[in-house]
């Protein structure tokens, strides 16, 4: 019954009026947070501003309406058409490309609640709503600026709760007028209800980091993939490499000032051009694996150039939308499913990047071909603002497997990446027989090989190549430096004399990973090329001989909470064993883990809030003791006393019940006098009074001097 009664004035409480100004105006400034957040990281400065207009107004009103008896039932009505008419707005806005229309409609739910904020509760619920603003816009942060807004937020609405709490604590204070307290003395003993509860910010910001550390990373298909509706790629399909970099002018061993162009990206990648990369950012790609992001691979080697032998694509047929294409997987052995969502930020080549290999495509296209490289192709660049998903199954690649794998290979694939050109040197195979003079197989051939060329010092501008001159000779035995495409044929053309199939990829690197957030920072400088080298059973495999860059870049494992891979690298058994166990603990769990996870944290909270509020609240109740200088002088006085007639308060003893014990041995008269002073200066509101303070301070110099 005690609980019933409780819960039955909680609800009381929860429905009535808040007529607190400062708590309203809290969480209107907690709200503020999330209306920047994605104001700075969805360019929605225009709806932000308005947004933020409509809750000063919201907020005004449901101040003035609080005043009244009852709720507006029009009010409401209104509030719950315009609700359905915002839901309608982003429905519509799906269809037709509006920008970041469900963030747009979170903006707008949170101005139209912001009208009936009429009880705490329904303050409390506006806070709600600023979570999932917030949330959203960590859906769009790509860097750490979003633990700023993160803080502000958190900071906001601990005071906001804190505020409320002190408001609980002066509405269910009852003194007896001894005297009792007027509203104003009220406030003057409650002036640090305006104190920020800072002990709480420290458990909150180590629980956040638990919540946020340990809760396993969502990297499944989403229900709804993120790709852009309002920059459709028309064209149909194409084998021409659409480069809107591209150069005008191209001219051998010339550096090109055009720093927004790879020549990799193209149809064919020439050799003899010299040029370096800015770091301008060209993506962000949000994925649960380290990967390289290919576009496309090069079969044919004329000595100074690469292109594809067969050009043809062909077109794939989307399923039952125009969005989604499924690819057709090859035989490798493929093992988990990698999601990655790409976001366009500079104007790139008619290429799709993906992990490999992919097998879904979710985008707006009228077209979506596949090369005989397994590249994929659109009809036109992709334009900034271009925004698509790729499902791609990661291949598992076991060093023992592969170097099992033999040499059975299929006639189409040994006709084709087994071509060379009739100039290559005799120094070039001999040096390629050397190195791999005990390699036993096409893996340990092309680990030699790709070990060796990561000696040569890479070069972003080597010396031009002489007319005729064929690259590879060149790279290895006259410049001996390079960049990766120098390096990457090298290591083609020596595993071809030895028979071993092998292909030129190109793509951008991973980029810089930002583990708040789960994005990776792709810039025009982490353009780059590299090896694949096929194996029967297991399809092509990737290498990477250039120095610096990963030597086996293989799809990474999937990340399912923010330390993985943290202790990769530690030649200590301990980076293992703790990759292991979160491996095993991951995969053991699943998602009833996760969900046993969650339930044991929002427990835990459940545990320790009333257990903080109590320590909060007794570390409180000392400084309203200790901040006057008259209480102060009474208990001094008092702890003299004790001193003088060489008696002391028991700990569980009252000061009212030691005047009692001591009645007989001192002066029981001086001593309640004392005693009434005692409880004055512990427990009246109100300040004792100068004249009080001294006659405490002589009724304890008379009683030292009669014992």
């Amino acid at each position: 019954m005690m609980r019933l009664s409780r819960f039955v004035r909680a609800r009381e409480k929860g429905s009535a009026p808040e007529r607190s100004a400062a708590l309203r105006r809290l969480a209107f400034l907690a709200a503020l947070p999330p209306i920047a957040a994605v104001a700075w990281n969805g360019a929605l400065w225009v709806e932000g501003l308005v947004t933020v207009a409509a809750l000063a107004l919201g907020h005004r009103y449901s101040a003035r309406s609080a005043q009244r008896a009852a709720p507006d039932r029009r009010l409401r009505l209104g509030l719950f058409v315009a609700l359905h008419l915002a839901l309608a707005y982003m429905c519509a806005g799906l269809v037709a490309g509006l920008n970041l229309p469900q963030i747009q409609f979170a903006l707008l739910a949170q101005a139209i609640t912001s009208f009936d904020l009429r009880s705490r509760l329904n303050v409390f619920s506006s806070l709600g709503m600023s979570l999932l603003t917030l949330y959203a816009a960590a859906t769009l942060s790509r860097d750490y600026s979003m633990l700023v807004f993160l803080a502000a937020f958190a900071a906001l609405a601990l005071a906001v709760f804190y505020r409320a709490e002190a408001e609980d604590g002066r509405s269910q204070a009852k003194l007896r007028e001894d005297g009792g307290r007027t509203a104003d003395e009220g406030r003057r003993t409650t002036g640090r209800g305006w104190a920020f509860p800072w002990p709480f910010l420290p458990w909150t910001l180590v629980l956040t980091f638990i919540v946020f550390a340990f809760a396993p990373q969502f990297s499944s298909r989403p229900i709804i993939p993120p790709f852009s509706l309002n920059l459709p790629i028309r064209g149909g399909p194409t084998a021409q490499v659409l480069n809107p970099a591209l150069p005008l002018v191209q001219i051998n061993g010339i550096y090109e000032p055009n720093e927004d162009y790879y020549y990799g990206f193209d149809t064919n990648l020439d050799l003899r051009y010299r040029g370096g990369l800015s770091d301008a950012v060209v993506m962000y790609v949000r994925s649960p694996a380290w990967s390289y992001w290919r576009s496309h691979s090069y079969d044919f080697y004329n000595g100074y150039a690469w292109s594809q032998s067969d050009a043809t694509v062909t077109p794939l047929d989307g399923r039952d939308t125009t969005v989604t294409f499924n690819l057709p997987v090859g035989d490798q052995i493929l093992g988990e499913e990698v999601v990655q969502s790409y976001y366009i930020v500079r104007d790139q080549p008619n290429l799709v990047f993906a992990a490999y290999r992919p097998v879904t495509l979710y985008m707006r296209a009228d077209t979506v071909s596949v090369d005989s490289g397994v590249g994929l192709r659109v009809g036109e660049p992709l334009r900034a603002g271009t925004v698509y998903t790729v499902v791609s199954r990661r291949p598992v690649f076991d060093a023992g497997q592969l170097r099992a794998a033999g040499a059975d290979y299929p006639a189409q694939v040994a006709e084709r990446y087994l071509q060379l050109p009739g100039n290559i040197s005799p120094r070039v195979r001999a040096l390629a027989r050397r190195l791999t003079a005990e390699a036993a197989t096409a893996y340990d051939q092309a680990s030699a090989i790709r070990d060796y060329l990561r000696t040569i010092p890479y070069d972003f501008i080597p010396p031009p190549y002489k007319p005729g001159a064929e690259v590879v000779d060149t790279f290895l035995f006259e410049d001996r430096r390079g960049v990766c495409e120098q390096y990457a044929t090298a290591m083609v053309v020596m595993l071809r004399t030895l028979g071993v199939p092998a292909r030129l990829a190109a793509g951008y690197g991973p980029g810089d990973y930002n583990a708040l957030s789960g994005y990776y920072t792709v810039r025009q400088s982490d353009a780059h090329g590299w090896v694949e080298v096929y194996f029967p059973r297991y399809g092509w495999v990737p290498f990477d001989p250039t120095p610096g860059w990963a030597p086996s870049p293989y799809t990474a494992p999937v990340q399912r909470w923010i330390f993985s891979g943290l202790l990769d690298g530690l030649g200590l058994p301990l980076g293992d064993l703790a990759s292991t166990g979160a491996a095993l603990a991951v995969a053991a769990a699943g998602p009833l883990g996760a969900l046993a996870g969650l339930v044991g944290g929002i427990a835990l909270l459940a545990w320790l809030w009333p257990r903080l509020r109590l320590w909060w609240r007794r570390r409180q109740a000392a400084p309203a003791l200790d901040a006057d200088l008259g209480r102060r002088r009474i208990m001094a006085a008092y702890r003299i006393a004790q001193r003088r007639v060489r008696r002391y308060r028991a700990p569980a003893e009252t000061p009212r019940e030691f005047s009692e014990r001591l009645a007989r041995e001192v002066n029981g008269v001086e001593l309640s006098e004392l005693t009434r002073a005692v409880e004055v200066a512990a427990y009246r509101p109100r300040p004792p009074e100068p004249a009080l303070v001294e006659r405490a301070r002589a009724l304890a110099a008379k009683l030292g001097r009669r014992t």
